[in-house]
């Protein structure tokens, strides 16, 4: 007489001791498998960069100079107005570089003859050129409200859009459009505050940025070298005090970022305005006030130099340090960083 054959299976105890190696090994991968995918964001991040870079060394060499970080600006820099008697088209400096990173039709799509914003600060001294984005004869609020990833930092966690839009401030055109201003994680090297030389060229010579309002900086105005020379800066889509960076317009704040502020790299405390360290709160991916630098790539964050080429400097540098890498002329020579 045949019997069948005994089957062996798992005990209770077994299956149990199987799992918790199995949670063990996940537990053990999954900061490596985190820390691969931040480097393949970081990667893309700086390949972006490096676009950039090669974008504005083309548009230098069409015109024989950098687009201007800002020009016919309503909004304000610590204060003061700008234009003042002329009319205000809010334009950003992105807008001449689109063609130069694969962006030729969103260029095309844009009236350059009438403004991106609809911000005016004093509404007695300025006046807009043209219709208001979202009003006939301006479709500028489409084109603006159109996140370019060449613009956008895949790490950063936070909207692409400012999502207000009935803000007199911040939003494109309250009262006209409901499209939402897109971001840039990459913003040209500027002076933050702007209050008794708004113009890139009344800047000081010894503490002038690579960009500025209204005026175009030039390759040859690099007196400390283009490879020691900060031209795009790194920041997030979040910030504490403020609004972040619109690449298409212009607003009451934020119209570049300076390298040479006093924040440095990586503020995330809140806020600015409170003086007591330890009152103020810590989020990741906010920064502490506007124009300001930082990511979430550990450490620091990315920056497109002057030659083009993508550096990624620690948020420990001293700010003596980062000054003299923001300034395009002080005779201070940063090599080693």
């Amino acid at each position: 007489m045949q019997f069948p054959q005994r089957r062996h299976a798992f005990t209770l105890v077994e299956l149990l001791v199987v799992i918790a190696i199995i949670g063990v090994l996940v537990g053990l991968l999954l900061p490596a498998v985190q820390a691969a995918r931040e480097a393949a964001r970081r990667m893309s991040c700086s390949n972006n960069m490096k676009q950039i870079g090669l974008g504005l060394h083309n548009y230098h060499s069409a015109f024989n100079k950098f687009p201007y970080s800002a020009s016919q600006a309503g909004s304000i820099t610590s204060g003061t107005a700008i234009p003042g008697l002329t009319k205000v088209r809010n334009h950003r400096g992105w807008m001449g570089v689109l063609p130069y990173i694969e962006q030729q039709n969103l260029y095309e799509e844009m009236d350059t003859s009438a403004s991106t914003g609809a911000y005016v600060r004093d509404s007695g001294q300025s006046t807009l050129s043209g219709p208001k984005p979202g009003e006939p004869g301006n479709a500028n609020d489409v084109v603006i409200s159109t996140a370019v990833q060449s613009f956008l930092c895949p790490s950063d966690p936070n909207p692409t859009h400012y999502a207000t839009t009935s803000s007199t401030s911040y939003s494109i055109s309250p009262g006209t459009t409901s499209l939402e201003g897109a971001f840039t994680n990459y913003e040209f090297s500027i002076r933050r505050t702007s209050s008794t030389a708004p113009r890139w060229s009344q800047d000081d010579l010894l503490t002038r940025r690579m960009f500025g309002m209204d005026d175009s900086s030039r390759m040859r105005d690099v007196l400390d070298g283009t490879s020691n020379t900060v031209a795009v800066c790194e920041t997030l889509r979040g910030v504490h005090d403020g609004v972040p960076q619109t690449w298409g317009y212009t607003k009451w704040v934020g119209n570049g970022v300076d390298l040479a502020y006093s924040l440095g790299i990586n503020n995330l405390l809140c806020c600015a305005w409170d003086t007591i360290p330890f009152q103020r709160t810590r989020q990741a991916s906010r920064l502490s006030a506007w124009s300001t630098s930082g990511s979430v790539h550990p450490g620091g964050a990315q920056f497109t130099l002057a030659d083009g080429s993508v550096r990624f400097i620690s948020e420990s540098t001293e700010i003596s340090i980062l000054r003299h890498l923001a300034y395009i002329g002080d005779g201070e020579v940063i090599e080693e960083f």
